[in-house]
């Protein structure tokens, strides 16, 4: 690669982490093409990307972002996946490469400038998903709303209960 397209690389790099919510490391040796190419689609279908890249390279990619703490663990052959959407996804995912191949490994995360460790990154596997948070908040709304509604038209209803059943006995 010549000095001009890896330039090019790093600039690129770098307004990809910039605007990332989150860079994960991940150490990939041992993965085949055809487990490699399946990740990658998996990732990409959630908006996440996942590319590698020299150590060095990164490294001039990181250096004056949020994400420049990801530099302490750059050490053999990674590879990085970001989201620009979603933090929470891109761990659920990795991690659940990660139990089904076991060549590849979590080596942390950066996010809103903290370097973040594997057992770290578990706790966000477990937090909910966006959808469920917003379903919890409507059906927190709706409850209290629903039960309002009961009480107002529970005495009507008794009334006509009450009416009928006098009706049926003349």
């Amino acid at each position: 690669m010549e000095r001009v397209e890896k330039e090019r690389l790093v600039n690129e790099l770098q307004e990809r982490m910039r605007r990332a919510k989150v860079a994960f490391l991940t150490r990939f040796t041992g993965l085949n093409v055809e487990k490699m190419t399946q990740i990658r689609r998996e990732l990409k279908q959630a908006h996440v990307e996942l590319q590698v890249i020299k150590n060095n390279l990164f490294r001039l990619a990181i250096k004056g972002t949020d994400k420049e703490l990801l530099a302490q663990k750059l050490e053999g052959p990674l590879a990085v996946a970001w989201s620009d959407v979603d933090l929470v996804v891109p761990a659920r995912l990795l991690t659940k490469f990660s139990k089904e191949f076991p060549e590849l490994q979590v080596i942390g995360a950066c996010f809103n400038g903290k370097l973040w460790e594997p057992v770290d990154i578990q706790t966000w596997v477990n937090l909910p998903t966006l959808e469920e948070i917003r379903a919890k908040i409507i059906s927190l709304i709706q409850g209290p709303a629903s039960s309002l509604l009961r009480l107002f038209t529970m005495p009507g209803s008794r009334l006509a209960y009450l009416l009928k059943a006098k009706s049926q006995k003349e």
